[in-house]
């Protein structure tokens, strides 16, 4: 169940990225919840694998698809793919990570910084123009953009990273102004520093600044605000920290 008592049975959640970290911890929990989720993996065909393997054992059903969700075409192969098992997605889940500089922000080349920003849009853009015809025509749907506090809060060396998040939030908002007559919510999950796979990449300075204020968390602490975004009675465009 998701906060509030709102069954997912029936449902079918899209993650991005969840072969690992938050996006593998959300299939799980959801699955528990009674979602069909579809877990989307760029290389580790074996985690993801795993993730699904779990699901089943749980009473829950799924599908794992090998997807790079910067390249519209796989995007759209995905989208048949999930359209021929299950009849389209009720919720999509904007997770997907990609690796950027840590620099100071004068040091980063035009191209690192281009990249990160390129990379969090395209994945965003490409996977909400697969899906969003479905959820219109159902006139429903939930879309959950999984951001960082740090595009709000920003901290030396992870400008890349931030700014690209910005980029997105940016996009998501908008999204949920043009969506919301449509019956469609978006909105922006922004989990505190979670240790995952990818956390091995940040600065140990980032990280004792976390640590300092605040205390590091899990994944499980990421998939109970994921669930609330899932809650009925949530507005769209509302941030969830």
């Amino acid at each position: 169940m998701s906060q509030k008592g709102e069954s997912l049975s029936g449902k079918v959640v899209l993650i991005t990225g969840a072969s690992r970290g938050i996006g593998a911890a959300a299939a799980k929990r959801l699955a528990e919840g009674g979602a069909a989720v579809v877990i989307n993996y760029l290389q580790n065909r074996d985690k993801a694998a795993a993730v699904l393997k779990e699901v089943e054992q749980s009473g829950g059903r799924g599908m794992i698809f090998q997807a790079d969700v910067t390249r519209r075409e796989q995007v759209e192969e995905m989208a048949r793919a999930v359209e021929k098992r299950f009849s389209g997605v009720d919720v999509l889940v904007n997770n997907a990570y990609f690796p950027f500089e840590v620099n100071p922000l004068h040091q980063i080349s035009w191209e690192g910084l281009e990249q990160a920003t390129r990379h969090e849009l395209a994945a965003f853009y490409n996977c909400t123009r697969a899906f969003i015809p479905g959820m219109t025509e159902k006139k429903k749907g939930k879309i959950i953009v999984v951001s960082t506090r740090l595009a709000q809060q920003p901290l030396p060396r992870m400008g890349a990273y931030a700014a690209a998040k910005a980029a997105l939030e940016a996009m998501a908002n908008t999204m949920a102004i043009e969506l919301g007559p449509l019956g469609i919510t978006v909105n922006v999950v922004t989990p505190a520093f979670t240790l995952t796979d990818a956390s091995a990449i940040m600065p140990e300075e980032f990280k004792e600044r976390v640590r300092q204020s605040r205390p590091l968390r899990n994944e499980s602490t990421s998939t109970r605000k994921m669930s609330r975004a899932l809650s009925p009675s949530l507005p769209a465009r509302r941030r969830i920290c």
